[in-house]
């Protein structure tokens, strides 16, 4: 059986802790750069389907409800997340079809993009994971992976500050998510280390002297922020990028 690593109970942990979900700032840099790079994929169409695996309390069906206008879905395996998840959103005035699945039963619907951010580096067989998204989707459909990049400094920050975290997490490669998705019949549109270095990606909840080091690993950013902005030169590359994205097309 293909387990998640972390496992229900630790989700159960995390997102009983939050009680609200903000919305994506797409001035913040990070999220501009990402924002820049689904605008080039992904077409503004309100009659369109996407769905998140793993959406509990997720901000990025709302972003791609506001700027791309998709009508949004998602699903997760923690059932109280789920019920959580699906309040805010009606709080906060979005309309969404969010329910309680396993990724891994059968798909109750298909869908025209299908997405997925930090799901798939939680287990040990990729192949099995990425081939399975293909019940998910339409004919042609679009899918969107993004995976934390745990090969070059964020996953050396994460394994040195907390362990426990860095362990759940198994550090794919762009290389890894490029065969997993071309084996089970994508067509890649892109793949590769994106971003530049990013501290809050490092998950360091509950540590000693957590504050402290969370003001610390906020400080590469900013310059490295400036410089990109002032030269618009691309950072990306395995050991200071944050993420590995895929965008590829089903055939």
């Amino acid at each position: 059986m293909n387990q998640d690593k972390a496992g229900r109970t630790y989700w159960k942990q995390v997102w009983s802790k939050k009680i609200n979900i903000n919305e994506v700032d797409i001035n913040y840099y990070t999220n501009n750069l990402m924002h820049k790079l689904y605008s080039k994929y992904l077409k503004k169409n309100k009659n369109k389907t996407i769905c998140e695996i793993g959406c509990a309390l997720s901000p990025y069906l709302l972003y791609f409800n506001k700027y791309f206008n998709y009508q949004i879905c998602g699903f997760d395996y923690e059932k109280e997340s789920v019920e959580k998840t699906e309040f805010i959103y009606q709080k906060m005035g979005y309309k969404a079809n969010i329910y309680y699945h396993d990724f891994f039963n059968e798909s109750i619907e298909k869908y025209d993009i299908l997405t997925s951010f930090g799901v798939f580096e939680h287990f040990k067989d990729l192949d099995k994971s990425i081939i399975h998204t293909k019940k998910y989707l339409k004919e042609n459909g679009i899918i969107l992976t993004v995976i934390p990049n745990m090969n070059g400094i964020v996953g050396f920050l994460q394994k040195t500050l907390n362990k426990k975290v860095y362990d759940i997490h198994i550090p794919y490669t762009k290389e890894d998510m490029f065969l997993s998705h071309e084996r089970a019949g994508y067509k890649t549109l892109f793949c590769d280390y994106y971003g530049i270095y990013q501290g809050g990606v490092i998950n360091i909840n509950n540590i000693k002297f957590e504050n402290f080091f969370r003001k610390c690993l906020a400080i590469p950013g900013k310059p490295l922020y400036y410089l990109y902005k002032f030269t618009n030169y691309r950072f990306d590359n395995k050991y200071i990028s944050p993420y590995i994205i895929y965008i590829g097309k089903l055939k």
